[in-house]
């Protein structure tokens, strides 16, 4: 009798085991065929108590690529943040502090950098 349970616990394990193999699976699968619907490259122009203007950049996967040009040069982050479903942007922002609030459906949001803010637009190209 103990061997039979004994084997049933361990079939119920295993089975489990395969279960979650196979989930895994699927989910790297939907991963890999995902295509942002906000994929593409996007320019246009930040103003408030900075100007200048601004390249995102949007990967297959959602992830954002992010340039900002000013009087002060140039700063680029090749993984800046990324693109939500909704348009929404999610943590977008570059080193020096310079930060993208707003949303792609619209183009357009508020930015911050330190205690300055503003504005900004893009155009898809």
């Amino acid at each position: 009798m103990k061997n039979r349970s004994l084997l049933f616990v361990v079939s119920l394990l295993w089975l489990h085991s395969c279960s979650e193999l196979l989930e895994n699976h699927m989910n790297r699968a939907e991963q890999e065929n995902y295509a942002s619907p906000y994929r593409g490259l996007y320019k246009g122009n930040y103003t408030g108590h900075e100007s200048g203007t601004l390249k995102i950049e949007v990967l297959k996967s959602g992830y954002i690529s992010l340039t900002r040009i000013s009087a002060n040069g140039t700063e680029t982050l090749a993984i800046a943040g990324m693109v939500r479903n909704d348009g929404a942007l999610q943590s977008v922002g570059l080193p020096s502090g310079f930060v993208l609030h707003g949303n792609l459906i619209t183009q357009s949001g508020t930015w911050k950098s330190g205690t300055q803010t503003g504005q900004w637009t893009v155009q898809k190209q």
